[in-house]
């Protein structure tokens, strides 16, 4: 049977709430209907992937209004023989995050796994970056475990000057249009919160779409920002609900060929939401002048809404990072005199945690 295709799309507009609601509900309405291959129209298909894109931007949009997150990982760097360090680093990392849009509350944190021995410490340690936002005010602090308190943005200080001062910087994640940008964005510490919308509605312009195996749609895109230049495939699994399972950008800039991006994800529907939530991140990445690459294996896990107390979103809170345990049964470093630091919850790596989830009696 022969796919059908769409071509030479012109680039979206810009994209107000009331036309991405209008997409969504047209999306719906295909949603509702049997996708036979030989029913659908090029327009049918384009309107299914502009409509799945519109449904990711209003799932995240939804569940970042009161969330906490944890992600818990491990990136990789490989470096060609004419870099200095070693060839191969490793980070086993986490990610706490917490979010309340209703008092202006957004707390996001990394840490990076310690070998033994490397910060004096004849034991694993956990070395974090940590930014928090309550209303006006605003904390920063870079420490082992909680060696160092928060400091606090003066009134009338700009924040970029606060955190230049203080030697600090933000731990910036945004857990869904992060999952859809090249690798490389991985480790930006800006915001990318709407890009996808940036990337997919505005300013890429679709090249074609078409069905493949299981009712999923795979789409191509090309995409021009300043310098980057990428062609851009996207597959949508009709599994999840037309969510993104694979993003590969494939590099047009002539002196960096060796800038590629490949992005697998997993989805779980939240139990109560309804929705389905990214769960698992495998993702992998070359250097502009293709002397390194970065593979990045993460899990997520959430709590959205009513899971979560409004105690939970204390701005006062001296460590923000034990609001975390009854939440996630995670205990982080802690820090005391005179006993030093009382080591946390032990990393696990991502099959870890798969496995023990797949026991019969699970977490």
């Amino acid at each position: 049977m022969a796919k059908n295709t769409v071509s030479s799309f012109p680039c979206h507009p810009f994209l107000n709430a009331y036309q991405v609601a209008c997409i969504i509900l047209a999306w719906s309405c295909f949603a509702s209907q049997n996708w036979a291959a030989e029913q659908e129209t090029d327009e049918d298909i384009k309107s299914i992937v502009d409509g799945a894109i519109a449904e990711l931007t209003s799932v995240r949009d939804d569940v970042l209004k009161r969330y906490a997150l944890m992600v818990q990982g491990e990136s990789q760097t490989l470096r060609g023989g004419n870099i200095g360090g070693p060839p191969l680093k490793l980070d086993r990392i986490y990610k706490l995050q917490a979010g309340d849009k209703s008092s202006n509350f957004n707390y996001s944190s990394h840490c990076k796994v310690m070998d033994a021995g490397t910060t004096g410490f004849e034991y694993e340690t956990q070395y974090w970056t940590e930014y928090l936002q309550c209303g006006t005010t605003t904390k920063a602090r870079i420490s082992l475990a909680n060696m160092k308190d928060y400091k606090v943005r003066p009134e009338g200080q700009s924040i970029k000057n606060f955190l230049a001062e203080n030697r600090l910087s933000r731990a910036s994640f945004d857990p869904f249009d992060d999952l859809v940008l090249h690798v490389m964005f991985l480790k930006n510490k800006l915001a990318q919160r709407g890009w996808i919308e940036k990337v997919f509605l505005q300013e890429c312009k679709f090249v074609s779409a078409e069905r493949i195996t299981n009712g999923d749609i795979l789409s191509r895109w090309q995409w021009k920002q300043h310098s980057l230049e990428f062609e851009i495939e996207l597959t949508q699994s009709k599994a999840y609900d037309l969510m993104p399972v694979r993003v590969k950008y494939v590099s047009k800039i002539k002196n960096m060929p060796k800038l590629f991006s490949d992005t697998e994800i997993s989805w779980r529907k939240h139990a109560t939401l309804g929705k389905h939530l990214p769960y698992r991140l495998k993702a992998a990445s070359g250097g502009p002048f293709g002397n390194t690459q970065e593979y990045h294996h993460w899990i997520f896990d959430w709590r959205v809404g009513k899971e979560i107390d409004d105690d939970f979103f204390d701005c006062k809170a001296d460590d923000f990072r034990i609001k975390f345990t009854p939440v996630f049964d995670f205990v982080a470093d802690i820090y005391t005199r005179p006993t030093g630091v009382i080591p946390g919850t032990p990393w696990e790596t991502p099959e870890e945690i798969l496995g023990a989830e797949q026991a019969p009696n699970g977490r």
